[in-house]
C-alpha cells in the first residue's frame, strides 16, 4: 500500500466495554498496517470514540491509551482512574427534565428517527464527568482545540435534529472538552450540553459511527471502529442480553449502510468490530466498567485475527 494513502479514523461510540474493546483493536490494526493513527487525515469519533478521538487528536498515542487501560501508566503521565473516572455502572437517579424536547418534536415529523425522538424524551442525566475534562486538559493544554485540527467530535443538535460534527469548519466553535461532553450525552446517563441556543446530545442517538460525512471528503481509506456493530448473528438467552442484541442489531444496520455509501463513493474501508467473544465479555450494559478488564483482555486475544481478516476483506 502506498504511503500517500490518504486515511481517514472513525472511532465508534460504545460506553466503557467500548473503550475497552477500541483500544487494543487499534493498536494491533497499526502494527499491522504500520501506520500511526495520530497521522490519519481526519479522526471523527462519537461518545467515547469522542474521548479518544479527542486524545489522539491532542496527540496522545494509542500506545499511551493501551498502557494506561492495562494499568501500566502512572497518574502524572495519564490522569484517569479507571476504578472510579468511568462512572457507576448504573444511571445515576436523572433530573425531572427532558433531555432535549425538541427532538421528540423532530421525531413526529419523520426529521429525525424514532431512537433519536426517544432520547430527547428521557429525562436528563447526570453522571458527571469532570474526569473527562480533566484528562483531555491534560493533553490539549490551554488551546481551545486539539492539534490535530480535523478531529471531528459528533453530537446531535435538539433544533435541527441533525448531527454537527464539531471541528469542522461549519461547525459552531466551541472548546474540546465540551464538544465531548455533548458526544457523551449519553441519554438518561449524562447530561446534554447547551451551547449557545442549543442543547446537544450523544452523537450516538443519530449514528454510532458518522462514517457517511467522509463520503464527500478527499480520502482514499476509511477506518471505522464500532463497538456497537456486530455481523454476529447468535441468539442468548437472557432477556436483556435479547434486548441488547435488538439494538445492536439495529446500529449495525445503520453501520452497513454507511459503509456502503464510502465504497460506492470509492473508498476503501477496514471495517471492525466485537466478534462473539467480544460480545460474550462485553454483556449487555455497555457502561459496566466492572467488566471493562475482560472486556481488554478478550479484545486483545482476538484482535490480531480480526484485525487480519479485516484488512484482508477491505483489499
Amino acid at each position: 500500500m502506498s504511503g500517500t494513502t490518504k486515511r481517514a479514523l472513525v472511532l465508534g461510540c460504545g460506553g466503557v466495554a467500548g473503550g475497552a474493546w477500541t483500544i487494543p483493536t487499534l493498536a494491533s490494526l497499526q502494527q499491522q498496517l504500520d501506520w500511526d493513527a495520530r497521522d490519519a487525515e481526519i479522526i471523527v469519533g462519537t461518545s467515547v470514540g469522542a474521548l479518544l478521538a479527542s486524545l489522539i487528536g491532542a496527540g496522545v498515542s494509542v500506545e499511551t491509551l493501551l498502557a494506561s487501560q492495562k494499568g501500566e501508566t502512572e497518574h502524572h503521565e495519564f490522569p484517569w482512574d479507571h476504578q472510579q473516572d468511568w462512572g457507576t455502572w448504573y444511571p445515576p437517579l436523572p433530573k425531572l427534565k427532558l433531555s432535549a424536547q425538541q427532538l421528540i418534536k423532530h421525531g413526529l415529523t419523520g426529521k429525525a428517527s424514532l431512537v433519536t425522538a426517544i432520547s430527547g424524551a428521557l429525562p436528563s442525566g447526570q453522571m458527571p464527568l469532570d474526569s473527562h475534562d480533566r484528562v483531555i486538559r491534560h493533553f490539549a493544554g490551554e488551546e481551545e482545540w486539539v492539534s490535530h485540527n480535523a478531529t471531528w467530535i459528533i453530537a446531535v443538535e435538539d433544533n435541527s435534529g441533525e448531527r454537527v460534527a464539531f471541528g469542522h469548519h461549519m461547525a459552531p466553535n466551541i472548546p474540546i472538552e465540551k464538544a465531548v461532553r455533548a458526544s457523551y450525552a449519553v441519554p438518561g446517563w449524562c447530561p446534554p450540553v447547551e451551547h449557545g441556543n442549543s442543547i446537544y446530545m450523544d452523537g450516538g442517538i443519530a449514528s454510532p459511527t458518522s462514517a457517511d460525512l467522509l463520503v464527500n471528503e478527499e480520502i482514499d481509506e476509511v477506518v471505522v471502529l464500532a463497538p456497537m456493530a456486530s455481523s454476529n448473528t447468535d441468539n442468548p438467552n437472557s432477556l436483556l442480553s435479547k434486548i441488547e442484541r435488538k439494538a445492536r442489531n439495529y446500529m449495525t444496520g445503520i453501520v452497513d449502510r454507511e459503509i456502503a455509501m464510502l465504497r460506492n463513493a470509492g473508498k476503501k474501508v477496514i471495517r471492525l468490530e466485537p466478534g462473539p467473544k467480544d460480545l460474550s465479555a462485553i454483556g449487555f450494559n455497555m457502561m459496566d466498567h466492572r467488566r471493562r478488564t475482560r472486556v481488554l483482555s478478550t479484545a486483545i486475544e482476538q484482535s490480531e485475527t480480526s484485525v487480519n481478516q479485516a484488512i484482508k476483506n477491505a483489499y
